[in-house]
């Protein structure tokens, strides 16, 4: 096997602290805030977990037509899919399946119920503000679901001052986007609300093969409101619907979210809150074998409250949340309740941030689970930080796990898994940098095979997954510049074989640089083989994707933006269908000009 830490990486390491060093006197530039860690609002550069953002800037250089456009070769992210555009899509955490991360838009869990997993290929980014990539088990604080990590997508916020936007953008392969909105408000409330349609032909999926299109038209709401107590009451929702084409039939889809919260102050030190929201995710298939449909809510009902105790913080709460299913296909059962129940400290001992956290969720189908999470955390020197930490995790079984007519097995238990990490970061006026080292074991892999006479769901594999993350950005003679490489070694602890459609080796380069009026920017991504298979039989290869982009604003509010993605026109595939034999294609060199009125 492999090295997991190769000896380059230590050198490497050495050149990044020795830089940082250097630049300790410097003043650092000014921070994000995140929330997606802990729940609450935190500097980045004093975050004590793995966590990457991805700005409302980057997002509107990229021009990106999904999800996996941005996501893609980020730190400790694989993505893999059948095909582009609304294809079924896969997204790799730390080497974990695409049901063992979370997805949250605006706090609200999406994901299927019945297959597990979120459907990352309808997110419209042209709706999104910001993503939060956090990285390592999430379990003690969102309960089911997070073992490689949480991802969060923040659609619009509020803007900082009224007006209407719209854009159009037409590109390769017949397609076409159009984008209006409006913003309104003053100090106390505001109001914003967004429309947009993209439409595709697509490309042919499979050699020789008709093309496969696909179309998203989504609406976004967002309003708030304050009382001079503190009150705030606020309301958001994402709608995407359409239809997507596959091999073999298609998919007229909905995935939905939307949220009521209402917070409070309750004296100097102490906040309530609470949140009302919903998931939705709806599916009307039509293929040869007929027509089907598959339904599923998430309603959740989230009491938030966080005590400020002279710098030291207490986060505690409960949530409860319904799973609900409504299809063509007879479940035995078709909902199910979760209650939970969590605690998160943050303690400042001397130099040391100890985060504690624990959480129990009671499940109708399945039982009780506990999860827990610690994190330390101390400064070193005026520009570095150094972090450790252990978590725990576990993903629930679905209700084609449990339930599935001939196949489910209401006996199977969760997925359970045990992460430890140790990371530092640095950062200085016009560096920064982080390292992590992870390992992550997951007991009780759920699959389907053969048992007893019985094929259905059973606890029956293992994995170990081992990594190394580098990731950090520079700024150089008007230049910004970012890099992220991963190194997995993601394992079966049965076969001993590598686990399916993941990679070893990731790198992403990203370069931008520009004015007020003009902006030139270049991504390059690299990635090493995998196999499609857990017999490791069908090998993909690895490949290089050069993409090129520009920008010109010809007045305050009227820009245009140009976009050239794979570049060198590479042939290269990440997922294979097995049955009939062929690679799902991607798209060859592609072309997209977007046409904005107003700020974003």
């Amino acid at each position: 096997m492999r090295p997991v830490f190769p000896q380059s990486f230590a050198l490497g390491l050495l050149s990044v602290l020795s830089m940082t060093a250097a630049a300790e006197d410097a003043v650092g530039p000014l921070d994000t805030l995140v929330v997606t860690p802990t729940l609450t609002e935190r500097l980045l550069s004093d975050s004590d977990v793995s966590i990457s953002v991805i700005d409302a800037l980057t997002i509107e250089r990229q021009l990106p037509r999904d999800l996996g456009h941005l996501l893609r070769a980020q730190p400790g992210v694989d993505v893999s899919g059948n095909g582009p555009y609304g294809k079924v899509t896969s997204f790799f955490l730390r080497g974990t399946s695409n049901s063992q991360s979370l997805l949250l838009v605006d706090g609200v869990r999406m994901g299927s119920a019945t297959s597990g997993g979120a459907t990352w290929q309808f997110v419209p980014p042209q709706m999104i503000e910001r993503i939060e990539i956090v990285r390592g088990p999430r379990g003690a604080i969102y309960g089911a679901d997070a073992v490689g990590g949480v991802v969060q997508v923040f659609t619009r916020k509020r803007a900082d001052s009224s007006g209407v936007w719209g854009n159009a953008g037409l590109g390769s392969f017949d397609t076409r986007e159009f984008g209006a909105g409006f913003d309104t408000g003053g100090e106390r409330a505001s109001l914003g609300v967004a429309v947009n349609r993209f439409r595709t032909d697509g490309i042919a999926l499979q050699p020789g093969g008709g093309r496969k299109g696909y179309d998203n038209t989504s609406f976004f709401l967002r309003g708030d409101a304050s009382l001079d107590n503190g009150f705030t009451l606020g309301v958001n929702a994402l709608r995407a619907e359409g239809n997507t084409e596959f091999v073999g039939g298609e998919t007229d889809f909905v995935h939905q979210s939307a949220a009521v919260n209402v917070s409070l102050p309750l004296g100097e030190s102490w906040t309530t809150s609470l949140s009302l929201n919903e998931g939705r995710d709806e599916a009307d298939n039509l293929t040869a074998f007929g027509a089907s449909r598959f339904d599923t809510r998430l309603r959740a009902l989230r009491w938030l409250n966080v005590l400020d105790l002279s710098g030291q913080e207490v986060v505690f709460g409960a949530d409860w949340r319904e799973d609900a299913v409504d299809s063509t296909t007879a479940y035995d059962e078709g909902s199910r309740d979760n209650l939970g129940v969590f605690a998160r400290g943050l303690l400042r001992l001397g130099a040391v941030d100890v985060q504690p956290a624990l959480r129990v969720d009671d499940n109708q189908a399945y039982g009780s689970e506990w999860t827990g999470g610690l994190t330390l955390g101390m400064p070193v020197g005026r520009s570095q930080r150094l972090r450790a930490s252990v978590g725990t995790g576990f993903r629930a079984p679905t209700f084609n796990d449990l339930y599935f007519p001939g196949f489910g097995n209401p006996e199977v238990k969760p997925e359970t898994s045990r992460s430890i990490e140790l990371g530092i970061s640095g950062r200085s006026q016009a560096l920064f940098w982080d390292v992590a080292l992870y390992q992550t074991d997951i007991d009780d892999l759920i699959a389907f095979t053969l048992v007893d006479g019985r094929f259905a769901a059973f606890n029956v594999a293992e994995a170990r997954i081992r990594g190394i993350e580098v990731s950090g950005g520079l700024e150089l003679s008007g230049w910004s510049l970012a890099l992220a490489w991963s190194h997995l070694d993601p394992v079966d602890r049965q076969s001993e074989r590598r686990l399916p459609r993941r990679t070893r080796d990731s790198l992403r380069l990203d370069a931008d640089t520009g004015t007020e009026r003009w902006s030139l920017g270049a991504s390059l991504v690299v990635q090493g083989d995998r196999y499609n298979n857990p017999a490791a039989t069908e090998r993909l290869g690895g490949f290089g994707l050069l993409s090129l982009r520009a920008g010109w604003a010809f007045t305050d509010r009227l820009s245009l933006r140009l976009s050239l993605d794979n570049a060198l026109d590479k042939t290269y595939a990440t997922a294979r269908d097995s049955f009939n034999a062929f690679d799902f294609q991607e798209p060859g060199r592609t072309v997209f000009l977007r046409l904005r009125y107003g700020e974003r």
